[in-house]
């Protein structure tokens, strides 16, 4: 069923195609409820109006066109080019670009959308052959775009894909700038003019964790300035420091040094005495007499 009706739209124009027209699964739908609308109107289901309304569906187009957009005649709008050129019609549409009617139809389609007991004042003659051998090469040609472009699609998606499965698990690295060693301010210590340097707080995330922050701000830790242990050793250091140096300690320590460089050194030596076994004898007997 669809066959026959797909080959009477192509056979108005080359470009009633999908996505122009609805996709064939779309179409069945819309045959299959229209089939059981018939089949409970001829059971006798449902009102009058129902059934008046079922019979005026039948006399009108059995419109398969994705674009629903109103289509308005130069005649009717007091347009200044009514008769003057081949279209004679005009149509506010915001479709995509695939799915609009083609200019050429408008006027037939306006015509079979409002014709009344079948018939309407447009009616499809014998086939064109020159304007259908050029609606064939457009048609050709918007689908090698459209190929094109579906596959650029998915070249596209296939490398994002790619990087995002080699950069899962690697992580960015932190370039600490070149330092001016000849500064002599704070603002000129580190050149930030030379390149955009990414911060500290996010060279351990991955390239999808940091994509992942456009959905989800990043929550940063409150962290101290320094911790206990560091604090503890820097207040021994400062301890220490005050005892052996200072202002006044450094120049009385220099003093000294000064001082005693200039004094003359005296070595004191102690010679051992070496005695014989006989004074030894000697000096035993007289601690016993005492």
């Amino acid at each position: 069923m669809i066959v026959p009706l797909l080959h009477q739209w192509t056979k108005a124009n080359a470009l009633f195609k999908p996505p122009v027209i609805n996709q064939c699964r779309t179409i069945e739908l819309k045959l299959t409820k229209l089939w059981h609308k018939a089949v409970e109107t001829s059971l006798g289901k449902g009102n009058l109006a129902r059934k008046n309304e079922f019979l005026h569906t039948l006399d009108t187009l059995f419109d398969i066109l994705t674009c629903k957009c109103s289509i308005q005649l130069c005649s009717e709008s007091n347009c200044s080019h009514s008769g003057k050129r081949e279209n004679n019609s005009h149509i506010d549409c915001g479709c995509p670009r695939e799915k609009k009617i083609p200019v050429l139809e408008l006027e037939f389609i306006k015509a079979q959308r409002t014709k009344a007991e079948g018939q309407g004042s447009m009616q499809m003659g014998s086939i064109d052959y020159s304007e259908t051998k050029k609606q064939i090469a457009n048609a050709k040609k918007r689908e090698q775009i459209r190929e094109r472009e579906q596959k650029k699609k998915m070249k596209s998606e296939e490398a994002i894909q790619r990087e995002e499965e080699l950069c899962q698990d690697v992580y960015h690295f932190f370039d600490i700038p070149p330092i001016n060693v000849n500064a002599t301010k704070l603002s000129e210590l580190v050149d930030l003019s030379l390149e955009v340097l990414e911060p500290p707080l996010t060279t351990s995330l991955t390239s999808q964790e940091l994509r992942n922050l456009k959905e989800t701000p990043m929550q940063v830790p409150k962290w101290p300035s320094h911790t206990q242990s560091v604090e503890r050793c820097v207040k021994m250091v400062t301890e220490a420091a005050g005892h052996v140096y200072s202002h006044e300690r450094r120049e009385a320590g220099v003093l000294n040094k000064t001082l005693l460089s200039s004094c003359p050194s005296i070595v004191n030596k102690i010679i051992p005495i070496r005695t014989s076994p006989t004074a030894k004898l000697e000096t035993l007997r007289l601690s016993q007499n005492k």
